[in-house]
């Protein structure tokens, strides 16, 4: 009955770095009325999130807040049978929802208590993992053959693989140094070696504590050979006597400023560390028992941070894959969520 009178108002919010990112779309059955958008930065995000929002809770008693959950510790389990017994000692301490009757979604209790605390004045009615954003955004992909896909944050990287709809694996990384796990904490992590025991591992000779960067995996210790000193000196020869080599005063008005490089080699860094990442968790897969002689050939990236080409041609070139990087706005995929979640209450 209140459907008929009043608008619903759909709310997403995600927070990613230091901003708030928000999207506000306000409906009336099933018409929408108006679509609005916002970006707040800095240490008073929050707050000016907060009174941004006020307007649209006093509009309507009928809206719903959705957050993209930004914990570190949280993932995602092939099945439903984890909710029993022989799981429930692994998962303490998360709070489980079982999606589609096909896979768990886990995040900490202690951040989801934490999540639902700081935004206490805002209120929040949904919390979203980016696991349910991949199967979502790719849903025109995932229900077809083997592939991985992953979901590129500033602070995180959600990777997953799924074979016909069905989840095979998933690992949540947080990109920040001081919230990335330890290859210890990683291991004994609920979710972050699915169904992969340490004992299993020790079994099988593989020791993820002995990984600790890419020389040593057998799989990956061949990268491209620099070249000869000699040669750099016959190229910088080559350059140095080159009609068409720039002079100083060209290189001074065209070198990029500052703060341009420091964005372009972040970007570098990111991509070449999401890159390190994916391999981590092929090694992880291939090491497994779900692996069953399945192997990787497609990769799909939803790009939500601006980054992408460096990635797309490492895992080309050196891991030799079919790479598909989509641009994706976080905020729009909440809301579908949000909106899906409600018709269904």
């Amino acid at each position: 009955m209140l459907a008929r009178l009043y608008r619903k108002i759909f709310i997403a919010i995600v927070h990613d770095g230091e901003a708030h990112d928000v999207r506000i779309v306000a409906k009336k059955q099933k018409k929408v009325l108006y679509k609005e958008s916002k970006h707040f930065e800095g240490s008073s995000s929050y707050e000016d999130l907060f009174l941004f929002l006020r307007k649209y809770f006093e509009e309507s008693p009928l809206h719903y807040v959705a957050l993209l959950n930004p914990e570190p510790k949280q993932g995602a389990l092939s099945g439903c049978s984890h909710h029993g017994a022989e799981m429930m000692e692994d998962l303490s301490g998360t709070k489980t929802i079982c999606r589609n009757d096909k896979w768990l979604l886990y995040s900490s209790m202690r951040g989801i208590n934490s999540l639902e605390k700081e935004y206490k004045k805002i209120g929040l009615d949904f919390i979203f993992s980016p696991f349910s954003i991949l199967e979502h955004f790719f849903a025109d992909k995932i229900k077809g053959g083997f592939a991985l896909y992953a979901l590129a944050q500033k602070d995180s990287f959600s990777i997953a693989i799924f074979e016909y709809g069905k989840l095979e694996y998933a690992h949540h990384y947080p990109m920040n140094e001081k919230n990335t796990l330890s290859i210890e904490e990683d291991n004994n992590s609920v979710g972050f070696s699915i169904e992969i025991k340490e004992e299993d591992e020790a079994e099988k000779g593989i020791s993820l504590d002995d990984i600790e960067s890419l020389d040593d995996l057998d799989i990956l210790d061949e990268l491209d050979d620099l070249s000869d000193i000699e040669d750099l000196d016959t190229l910088e020869e080559i350059a140095e006597f080159s009609e068409d080599e720039p002079t100083y005063e060209e290189k001074r008005v065209s070198s990029p400023r500052g703060s341009d490089i420091k964005h372009e080699m972040d970007q570098f860094n990111n991509d070449y560390y999401r890159f390190e990442l994916i391999q981590r968790t092929l090694v992880r897969f291939y090491a497994g028992e779900l692996c069953q002689n399945r192997f990787v050939e497609t990769v799909y990236i939803a790009d939500a941070y601006g980054s992408g080409d460096e990635l797309k041609r490492y895992l080309e070139e050196e891991l030799f894959l079919n790479v598909s990087i989509r641009h994706i706005d976080l905020t729009e995929e909440v809301i579908a969520l949000a909106m899906a979640e409600e018709e269904g209450m």
